[in-house]
């Protein structure tokens, strides 16, 4: 038999080999919100963020989310809102680049519900095609809002059948109470049975680490309320220091303590003398105790 013979005949067109989408370790670097999409990627389990995009896109204005009905990607609502969700399960290694492979899908879908040759829905997304970044589309961003519930989901004001609120109301029941500490910036209060306090930072982690060390061996890394700090993680390349408190306190209740380790961290940052032997062991156990999400 020659060889000719042996090959494998294909049955219809070839599909093209997807590209190769590079990994980005900080896929949201440059963007003015950066810090609250990791909050929605990473922390906050509802939220909402509007965004308008720029002219090649018709300045449409979208709603970015932080989940969706079985963690899908995109949804275009019944009133023709366009949902895109952070926390999704199809990821490639640079997320910026999801977020706007799913916002072409997203807005071509929307075309055809209006055109009456589709229904809106939840819609399935292949984030490994080639596709714009998300800093190349959006023109503004508004500003995030955290939820109770994932109401979101709905067109404000519609009569959805009663599985479906029963559906939304049992939402609010499995997520974790979540809010911005009022008077600070990136700092969000959980409570996880304990309340925790995640603080995003966005500045080079060695220097931060070592403004962090600086601070630890004034025994000032601290939020009050015997609070101590945990550790950290590394989330879309920034990171993310943890506070733990052994008692109930209220989000409300913590502005002047974040603030005040804010300007002890300012003006750690700023300290140029090299570490002493006591803060280079604390930074040194700072660091082995972060970890990183994918």
């Amino acid at each position: 038999m020659g060889k000719a013979s042996r090959r494998k005949k294909v049955n219809g067109p070839v599909k093209p080999a997807l590209p190769v989408i590079p990994h980005v370790a900080r896929p949201f670097e440059g963007l003015s919100i950066e810090r609250e999409l990791i909050a929605m990627r990473e922390i906050i389990p509802a939220a909402t963020l509007r965004a308008t995009l720029n002219k090649d896109y018709e300045n449409r204005e979208i709603t970015f989310v932080t989940v969706l009905p079985d963690a899908a990607t995109a949804m275009v609502r019944a009133d023709g809102e366009v949902l895109v969700a952070l926390q999704t399960r199809s990821r490639t290694g640079d997320n910026s680049h999801d977020l706007g492979v799913a916002v072409e899908a997203a807005l071509d879908h929307a075309k055809r519900v209006a055109a009456g040759e589709a229904q809106p829905a939840v819609i399935s997304v292949d984030v490994r095609v080639a596709g714009p970044r998300i800093g190349d589309i959006v023109e503004t961003w508004g500003e995030m809002e955290i939820h109770e519930d994932l109401a979101y989901w709905l067109v404000p004001g519609s009569a959805e059948s009663e599985e479906v609120q029963k559906a939304i109301e049992e939402s609010a029941s499995e997520l974790i109470p979540t809010k911005a500490i009022p008077g600070t910036q990136y700092t969000y209060w959980h409570d996880m049975n304990k309340i925790f306090v995640r603080w995003i930072r966005d500045e080079d982690e060695t220097l931060l680490f070592s403004a962090l060390a600086r601070i630890a061996a004034k025994e000032k890394l601290t939020l009050g309320h015997d609070s101590r700090f945990i550790g950290a993680f590394r989330a879309a390349g920034l990171s993310i220091p943890v506070f733990e408190f052994p008692g109930e306190v209220a989000a409300e209740d913590l502005t002047d303590a974040v603030n005040a380790l804010e300007k002890e961290l300012a003006a750690a940052l700023q300290e140029k003398t090299p570490l002493s032997e006591d803060e280079r062991r604390i930074r040194a156990g700072l660091v082995s105790r972060q970890v990183s999400l994918r």
